[in-house]
């Protein structure tokens, strides 16, 4: 993959990283993503582990392989966060039990 473009998707990576991080901590939602969010602290850590998940896989295709052979293990650690965040991202949509 081109630097450009590799950068490119770093930084939208750390950018939804970011926008986890300020929705854990203040709790303000992106603008078009208001009305279908219900519960904002699984969907802020959603988009932390998307982020890191995005991060992982970004880095293992297309900077240079990480020494020691681990490109497989950082390959398969990515696309489980970035799993992991999907799911919590749309859990986040549905609306709370009401637990006790």
């Amino acid at each position: 993959m081109p630097d450009a473009i590799a950068w490119l998707f770093t930084a939208v990576a750390v950018a939804v990283a970011v926008c986890g991080a300020v929705e854990l901590v203040t709790g303000w939602i992106m603008p078009w993503e208001r009305d279908r969010v219900l519960r904002p602290v699984p969907h802020g850590i959603g988009l932390l582990l998307l982020g890191g998940g995005l991060l992982c896989l970004v880095g293992a295709v297309s900077f240079a392989a990480p020494p020691g052979g681990v490109l497989p293990e950082m390959l398969a650690a990515g696309a489980a966060l970035f799993v992991a965040g999907a799911a919590l991202r749309g859990a986040a949509s549905f609306p709370d039990r009401g637990g006790r």
